[in-house]
């Protein structure tokens, strides 16, 4: 690698490493805007690291996406679509574990749709390095 090779990489990870500082205090204020709309949340986001979703309870299909967006930890515009939710949880920029529980036991959802879950879940597991997902 030349000069300007290691020159352009250098500021590439410059600019990489201002971005991950933006999006961290932009995620830091979606918490603190979700604290003042609703103050009991907002203690349990601040201690909280882990997240358990169990889909077991779950009558319909978009209570999974009611249960993402009733998240302390997660953003106020997560939508009510797979797309939505993937967006959201590769923009976390804090560590988190998420628990994703009885997924594939869930009757109310047909098994194209928690197939589908589990495939974005699991992509967003990959490609967020702050996302640690399992999956019972």
């Amino acid at each position: 690698m030349n000069k300007r090779q290691k020159k352009k990489r250098a500021k590439q990870n410059e600019i990489k490493k201002a971005i991950d500082l933006i999006v961290m205090e932009k995620g830091e204020k979606k918490v603190e805007k979700k604290a003042e709309k609703k103050p009991e949340k907002a203690a349990k986001a601040a201690k909280a690291d882990a997240v358990v979703i169990d889909c077991a309870a779950f009558a319909t299909k978009a209570q999974i996406h009611e249960a993402f967006h009733n998240e302390p930890l997660f953003p106020d515009y997560t939508g009510n679509n797979l797309d939505a939710m993937f967006d959201m949880l590769t923009e976390i920029a804090k560590p988190l574990t998420i628990t994703v529980k009885n997924l594939s036991t869930w009757e109310a959802a047909p098994e194209s749709f928690r197939g589908n879950v589990r495939k974005l879940l699991e992509r967003a597991d990959r490609e967020n390095p702050n996302l640690t997902i399992s999956i019972d």
